[in-house]
C-alpha cells in the first residue's frame, strides 16, 4: 500500500499545483518514485487517480466530523451544529487548490452511490450525536432537516471554493451556521 499512497500523494501535489489537465501520469510516477508501469498496475488512468482522491477526501472528511463530534463535550444543538459545520469546512480548507480540482471533476468521475453514502453517513453522525445528547430539534422530520443542512453546507463550500475563495475563508462558516440553524428551526446565536 505504500506504493499506492505514494502515487496518490504525488497526484494530489501535482493536481493542486499544475491542475488536472497539465499533469501527466509520467510526472506523477516520477514524483512518487515509481515506474509508469507500476502506476498503471494500480490506476488505469488519471481519472482513476482523481476518483480515488475524491473518495479519500470524503472518507477523511467523514472521519474528521465523527472525531470532532465524539470529542465535543457540549450537548447543545447549536454547538453540535457548529462542530459539524466547522469540521466539514476544515476538511476542505486543508488543501484548497486540490479541492478545487476535485470539485471541478466531481460529477464526471464519482458515482452517485458514493455521494449518497457519504451524505447519509454525515447526516447519521450528526443525528446520532443529537440523539445521544437527548436534544430536541424543533422540526417534525429531523433527518430531512439534517439532509437539507448537509446539502447546503457541501454546496456552498463547493461554490465558494470555485468562485469566491475570500468568502470561503472570511464569512462562509458563520453563514453556514446561520442557514443550518434556520433549517433546524433554531436561533442562529453562536456561543
Amino acid at each position: 500500500m505504500m506504493t499506492v499512497d505514494a502515487i496518490l500523494e504525488a497526484a494530489a501535489i501535482l493536481f493542486a499545483r499544475d491542475g488536472f489537465e497539465k499533469t501527466s501520469t509520467t510526472r506523477i510516477a516520477e514524483l512518487a518514485g515509481v515506474s509508469v508501469g507500476s502506476l498503471y498496475e494500480y490506476f488505469s488512468n488519471k481519472d482513476a487517480l482523481l476518483a480515488c482522491l475524491i473518495k479519500r477526501h470524503c472518507d477523511r472528511m467523514l472521519e474528521h466530523v465523527e472525531q470532532r463530534l465524539r470529542a465535543s463535550q457540549d450537548c447543545e444543538v447549536m454547538t453540535a451544529l457548529a462542530v459539524f459545520v466547522d469540521s466539514i469546512h476544515e476538511s476542505y480548507a486543508m488543501n484548497i487548490p486540490l479541492q478545487r480540482v476535485l470539485i471541478e471533476h466531481l460529477g464526471r468521475l464519482s458515482k452517485p452511490h458514493h455521494f449518497e453514502r457519504v451524505s447519509g453517513a454525515l447526516i447519521s453522525v450528526l443525528e446520532a450525536h443529537l440523539h445521544a445528547c437527548g436534544q430536541e430539534v424543533p422540526r417534525p422530520d429531523v433527518r430531512q432537516a439534517l439532509y437539507v443542512v448537509e446539502c447546503i453546507v457541501e454546496s456552498l463550500i463547493h461554490r465558494s471554493i470555485l468562485f469566491d475563495p475570500h468568502f470561503f475563508h472570511d464569512k462562509l462558516r458563520d453563514e453556514l451556521l446561520t442557514v443550518s440553524a434556520n433549517c433546524l428551526g433554531l436561533p442562529a446565536e453562536r456561543d
